[in-house]
């Protein structure tokens, strides 16, 4: 009989031993989790990219229109960014994305060109944040 409190204390001191295990596994699941989604934005930004050449220059209503919705499907990856994963890092690297994602939505609805440039730095700043999360 006196074994059995030996092994619930065996068993007890096994789970507490893999506990961290388990929560680095959870960690590493949030990990790749958000780095599929920031890989999925960055093709969505590459896509935007290739729509927004010379919208400002051109009257096509309809070059207009795709970059319109490169725009927002790409703000649509944020916002799902965001409700799988947190953390200071993400949120401080998706809310510049937002930003820039804003300002470029303005530009293109006043037929200007819009600044990739600052969009596909904050779309760096998300993959770097889901890499350290």
């Amino acid at each position: 009989m006196t074994r059995k409190p030996y092994r619930m204390a065996a068993a007890a001191l096994a789970l507490l031993a893999a506990a961290p295990l388990l929560s680095a596994c959870k960690d590493v699941d949030q990990a790749l989790d958000c780095g599929s989604r920031a890989v999925s934005l960055a093709g969505d930004v590459q896509d935007l990219a290739s729509s927004a050449v010379n919208v400002g220059q051109l009257s096509d209503q309809e070059r207009r229109k795709h970059t319109a919705d490169a725009l927002k499907k790409v703000g649509d990856d944020i916002r799902n960014l965001r409700d799988h994963n947190s953390g200071d890092k993400i949120d401080k690297a998706t809310d510049k994305l937002t930003k820039a994602v804003d300002n470029a939505q303005n530009a293109v609805s006043n037929g200007k060109v819009p600044d990739l440039g600052a969009i596909t730095d904050a779309a760096g700043d998300v993959t770097k944040a889901c890499a350290g999360s």
